[in-house]
């Protein structure tokens, strides 16, 4: 597979946004979330995930369930 520039740094700019503020941050997972919701079927977008999970350090699973916690606490209160 070929890799695009935007492919090569994908880990430095995630680090960056990182250190940015918190519209930034959640445009990036927005757009993640958006490019992969929309490029593929149902069953190859849970073999994706799949994939990703598999490829995930200890801070970015962290950081997931981290997330995932705030977003049950916001989505109970609504």
């Amino acid at each position: 597979m070929i890799k695009t520039s935007i492919e090569k740094l994908a880990s430095e700019i995630g680090y960056d946004i990182g250190n940015s503020d918190d519209i930034a941050q959640s445009n990036l997972l927005n757009g993640l979330a958006r490019g992969l919701c929309n490029s593929m079927d149902e069953q190859n977008f849970h073999t994706q995930l799949a994939y990703i999970a598999d490829k995930l350090d200890n801070k970015s699973k962290r950081l997931i369930k981290e997330l995932y916690e705030f977003i049950k606490l916001q989505e109970n209160e609504n």
